[in-house]
């Protein structure tokens, strides 16, 4: 009788032997998921000329009276929104 998880064993054993990811990638990889929950409120903020004002002034304090936790991938979105 064969051991049904012997091509899984066999597979962690090589995966051991490679390099991890890069520390960026990893970074990246935990932003992914709140940079897709703010894509709706993304939509709905460029959209209002306050907004826009206040975020030509004071980004932060843009995103925060938006209702919105700050980070350098929303920002970075909304900046690239705004510029489009």
């Amino acid at each position: 009788m064969s051991d049904p998880l012997l091509a899984e064993t066999k597979l962690v054993a090589a995966l051991k032997l490679t390099a991890g990811p890069p520390p960026a990638w990893i970074e990246a990889a935990t932003l992914i998921p709140s940079t897709l929950g703010d894509l709706d409120a993304i939509e709905r903020v460029v959209d209002s000329a306050a907004f826009r004002e206040q975020f030509a002034r004071d980004p932060l304090d843009a995103v925060t009276q938006a209702g919105l936790t700050p980070s350098r991938p929303l920002l970075t979105a909304l900046r690239d929104r705004l510029d489009s």
